[in-house]
């Protein structure tokens, strides 16, 4: 007999090849090689693109998912990710990076960007459809996918990049992730109508939650929040390599930090459960600018860096149950798909700000140590933020 535990499950290994963006910066070295740049943020302006993309295209993929259903959005995405990749490897013809640059920038970054937010609007709004009585705890477990993805494909990647060329590692890992994303899901599908509950909270159309101000509170303090973990995660490696060089702790830090990435999306979200939206948030926004602080010191230590940096990658995991749950609790169910794409947009302005800004500091400074106190001005932000929406509304 069906259960609907399958369905967070589902979408968990969905996200979890989603999650490979996290692992983005593993082909940073191999492709200044192949072009003899030394810039990094050039390479990192991809990333920039995956979320800048990713979050423009987040509300149109979110009315899709409401007409359709979940099925062909999920096909849809995992056709465009392979089609960008199959760019990827095609460069191996260009040699001038200049001309190669243009096809990386559409390949990896635009085409994927698009293809995860047609996937992403599924598998976290379905999770909510089935688990009414508890949205934190199933939202935190299909999130938990993305945040594992380092984990799962890091060794994957670095495999292929040991025995080829980046851009035939692009070929592989395209079509891995097509296969793995189109064949689940196939199995996924929406709860009867009759399986809603009932409850006290108003259905909201995307025009009537654009004009609630938890709404605003929700995109602003989204977008500061996450900036803190996306400014580690799009630099991850060289942070690493300013901080520690050791190639083993560049490994065991980017698999270590991804299971802390996934489990705060559980422990966040079951957190909410118990706490409410507005108190969980603001917890998480308070001990991630904490952290912040601490890591500006502790990054050169391999023991430290890996504990302040997981601990800054289990919140900011959290964030991804955090804010789909706390739109479903403010503005109900019924149109989660594209309310919650239109939050989601301030995840992309935060992916092309921190990404980019922390590699520009680099470059600009020759040092992280300043991105980590701007990021942690933007984690304290949020939380004043979410601090004052707690003083007008009750969840």
């Amino acid at each position: 007999m069906e259960t609907r535990w399958m369905y967070p499950a589902l979408g968990l290994l969905i996200l979890s090849m989603m999650g490979g963006i996290y692992a983005f910066s593993l082909y940073y070295s191999p492709l200044q090689q192949a072009y003899g740049l030394e810039s990094i943020s050039q390479l990192a302006f991809a990333f920039s693109l995956i979320t800048i993309s990713y979050s423009l295209f987040i509300i149109p993929a979110g009315v899709f998912y409401d007409r359709t259903g979940p099925r062909i959005p999920v096909l849809l995405g995992a056709l465009l990710i392979f089609l960008g990749y199959l760019i990827g490897w095609f460069m191996q013809n260009i040699e001038d990076w200049n001309i190669a640059m243009i096809l990386y920038y559409i390949g990896l970054g635009i085409l994927p960007g698009f293809g995860i937010a047609v996937i992403d609007a599924v598998p976290r709004p379905l999770a909510a459809k089935w688990f009414p009585d508890r949205t934190g705890t199933a939202v935190g477990i299909v999130a938990f996918g993305f945040g594992i993805g380092a984990a799962v494909v890091t060794p994957v990647i670095r495999y292929f990049l040991s025995i080829t060329d980046v851009f035939h590692t692009f070929l592989y890992m395209g079509t891995i992730y097509f296969i793995i994303i189109a064949s689940t899901g196939l199995l996924l599908r929406e709860p009867p109508v009759n399986y809603m509950r009932k409850d006290d909270v108003p259905e909201f159309s995307l025009s009537r939650a654009l004009r609630d101000r938890r709404f605003h509170i929700l995109w602003l303090s989204f977008a500061f929040s996450s900036f803190a973990g996306l400014m580690v995660i799009g630099n991850a490696v060289p942070i690493l390599e300013e901080g520690i060089s050791e190639q083993e702790v560049i490994s065991a830090f980017l698999i270590i930090t991804s299971f802390f990435n996934a489990g705060g999306r559980i422990l966040w979200g079951t957190i909410l459960d118990r706490t409410g939206a507005w108190r969980a948030m603001e917890m998480n926004f308070l001990i991630t600018a904490i952290t912040l602080f601490a890591i500006s010191y502790g990054y050169r230590s391999p023991v430290s860096v890996i504990l302040l940096g997981g601990l800054i990658y289990a919140n900011y995991g959290g964030l991804l149950a955090l804010f789909p749950s706390a739109t479903a609790i403010f503005f109900g169910k019924k149109y989660l798909g594209r309310i919650y794409g239109a939050v989601f947009t301030s995840w992309g302005v935060a992916g092309l700000l921190g990404a980019l800004s922390g590699g520009l500091i680099k470059d600009l400074t020759g040092s992280y140590v300043s991105s980590f106190y701007f990021a942690m001005a933007m984690s304290l932000l949020a939380a004043l933020l979410v601090y004052l929406g707690s003083k007008y509304y009750q969840n």
